[in-house]
């Protein structure tokens, strides 16, 4: 730890030759009470200019009259009596000084003394609160995430008014230094599931860099080479306050306009927040029809494969004439003719995810029909593949989170192979495997698909359908973490 010498020309070049390159750091030197020589350090694209001359400045050049050089403390006695910001705070070493002016602080440097202030009078570019464009919603809140930290927990704070809110600050990355935090509700979450979060955060606190929170979610779920995501990700500040009344944590970091959301279960990812907000038959029959729509893109073409190679006879006589009709002259095999579909469908789709908005969709709706059409006129494609495939893109939308969607559209390439090679067996085989997995998973402690294994009945009023709010309105029993040890 380097302290600060009374020598403030010293000072300055140790700043300076930490931040060699950096165009934007202003130094202005000014002499209080025509005497005491002083500098004032600051970042001039971070900082609010017309708050330091006002505050800082103007005070230091007119107001202060005392014999500074006098004093045994003249830094706190300026801090504590003449500058009017929110914030300032007295530091005597030069650690970390670099980190404050690059979050927009402003540094005061008085000659003969080896204390220096910190005042925050940052000022940082930042968007603006939009409308989310991936998560809509039919009824709740339109605010979303933005890239500033503090916008996002004031977000947070505003739909939580309770003593019982804690939000506790760290710093990730070494190289970067980016402002993080865990946010929960003291005596809802878990205490044990709270500090798996917090060791596996300290953790990698000591790596070069952490960008966003998709880099914090792969270094600290337990499952790093799973299929399924185990942490949940949102930029809607309304989801986050609905999980940290069920027993939750959510984690923040500056630059990311996202929150994780742990511990996440399987159930979880197929509940929509506007499913609170909607009458329970209507809110019970829209996750009937997820969970439908995700085991059809999971078993719809290895089911199809299986008719056409193996068991044809599990199909009613008139629609196997059907099926096999409308295949006569393809020279493909059913095999590679699912598999080509399939991967046109997902060249189609990540195609459109990386255009603009307007040109992805179009890309995605007039590609699909360009294709489809020109492929069956070819005689590549059979008009029943092509049913098969495009009912399983349209059920993949379904699926309210692209995380939990992604993975399972992945998933189905191997079902496919176990059906090409085993028939139905191969598919029966794959679907016992995943559930095994789901049932061998946790996230942070709790099995991750609770509350079907273990079962918990009292849970079960809120999965596949959902009981009146009077009594779902709780901490889940499930999110009580099982002694997991780490190491």
């Amino acid at each position: 730890m380097e302290h600060l010498s009374k020598n403030i020309y010293q000072n300055i070049n140790k700043i300076i030759s930490y931040m060699p390159n950096s165009s934007t750091l202003v130094k202005r030197e000014i002499l209080i009470n025509k005497k005491t020589k002083c500098f004032i350090l600051y970042v001039t694209n971070l900082c609010n200019r017309k708050s330091i001359e006002l505050h800082i400045i103007s005070p230091l050049l007119n107001k202060v009259k005392e014999d500074l050089e006098t004093m045994n403390n003249p830094a706190e006695y300026i801090m504590q009596n003449y500058l009017s910001v929110s914030e300032a705070t007295i530091i005597k070493h030069l650690d970390n000084i670099t980190v404050e002016l690059l979050r927009g602080k402003c540094l005061i440097l008085i000659d003969k003394t080896n204390q220096a202030i910190i005042c925050d009078t940052s000022d940082i570019p930042h968007r603006n609160l939009q409308e989310s464009n991936i998560e809509k919603t039919l009824r709740g809140g339109r605010e979303c995430f933005v890239e500033n930290i503090e916008i996002n927990l004031a977000l947070i704070q505003n739909k939580v008014k309770s003593n019982k809110l804690r939000i506790e600050r760290l710093i990730l990355g070494t190289e970067n230094n980016a402002d993080a935090a865990i946010i929960y509700l003291d005596g809802v979450i878990d205490p044990a599931v709270l500090d798996t979060i917090k060791f596996k955060l300290n953790r990698i606190k000591k790596l070069p860099y952490i960008l966003c929170t998709g880099y914090i979610e792969q270094l600290i779920e337990d499952f790093p080479y799973g299929f399924f995501p185990q942490l949940k990700n949102t930029e809607k500040p309304d989801k986050v306050v609905s999980d940290l009344f069920q027993g939750k944590a959510a984690i923040l970091i500056s630059g990311a306009p996202y929150a994780l959301i742990a511990p996440a279960v399987f159930i979880e990812f197929f509940q929509g927040f506007e499913d609170y907000s909607q009458r329970i038959l209507t809110s019970v029959f829209v996750r009937l029809t997820r969970i439908l729509s995700a085991i059809l893109v999971l078993l719809a073409t290895p089911i199809y494969l299986c008719v056409l190679s193996y068991t044809s006879a599990i199909v009613p006589i008139k629609l196997i004439k059907v099926i096999y009709n409308s295949r006569l002259g393809i020279p493909l095999p059913p095999f590679l003719e699912i598999l080509t579909m399939e991967i046109a469908v997902e060249l189609l789709r990540e195609g459109g995810l990386r255009l603009p908005t307007p040109i992805g969709q179009t890309l995605g709706i007039v590609g699909g029909i360009v294709i489809g059409e020109a492929a069956t006129k070819a005689g590549l494609v059979s008009p029943t593949t092509l049913v098969v495939v495009s009912t399983t893109v349209i059920a993949s939308f379904l699926i309210p989170n692209y995380e939990m969607a992604l993975s399972i559209r992945f998933i189905r390439f191997p079902m496919l192979i176990l059906a090409y090679m085993f028939g139905l067996l191969g598919v029966i085989l794959g679907f016992y495997l995943i559930v095994i997995i789901l049932i061998n998973m946790n996230s942070f402690g709790i099995p991750y698909f609770v509350p079907f294994a273990p079962l918990n009945y009292s849970d079960l009023k809120d999965t596949v359908i959902r009981f009146p709010l009077d009594k779902i309105l709780r901490k889940p029993k499930s999110f009580k973490k099982r002694r997991v040890k780490y190491e």
